[in-house]
């Protein structure tokens, strides 16, 4: 946890936390890096389970009864912080397991009724950047030809000029 906190700080406290947790994790995995540090260990310690306590808002104040609930790390931290961790993650989704960030971002979501608006956004950036999708279906449409065919008619004359142009004997404009 201790190799993390300078990360964390990054997240809470900086004006552009993306830009410079990338330059934090590039500085991090050098040749010289500490081997506890890894992608595979931050996305551990973002889902490792916590227990939290929650209490009910929506009910009145003197009837709420905290009860504790089990969630994923991240889950504890604001939700500002939320939002800066999995927007990072989705901009630097390639030095990550793809099965283990598409993981947190659907147990984050598994939740959603309890999710910030923001937070939920990026849980689902994280998804739709992690999606791969190879466009094959694209080039069996052979759009080309399509669009040379129709490119072709609007230039060309209209059948009814064409015959005109063919029975006149003088130039048609």
């Amino acid at each position: 946890m201790e190799s993390w906190v300078p990360l964390l700080d990054i997240f809470l406290n900086s004006p552009c936390p993306e830009t410079e947790a990338s330059r934090w994790f590039h500085h991090s995995f050098d040749a010289s890096s500490t081997p506890t540090i890894t992608t595979n260990s931050f996305l551990s310690l973002l889902s490792k389970p916590s227990e939290a306590i929650v209490i009910d808002s929506s009910s009145p104040s003197h009837t709420s009864t905290p009860h504790s609930k089990r969630v994923m790390w991240i889950q504890t931290l604001p939700n500002a912080v939320q939002f800066r961790i999995l927007s990072f993650l989705a901009l630097e989704h390639s030095r990550f397991c793809a099965r283990d960030l598409t993981k947190l971002a659907r147990n984050m979501l598994s939740g959603a009724d309890e999710l910030d608006f923001w937070v939920k956004k990026a849980a689902h950036q994280v998804l739709d950047t992690m999606s791969e999708s190879n466009y094959e279906w694209v080039s069996c449409l052979n759009l080309d030809s399509d669009e040379e065919r129709v490119e072709n008619e609007f230039e060309s004359l209209p059948n009814w000029l064409k015959d005109e142009a063919i029975n006149a004997n003088d130039l048609l404009l």
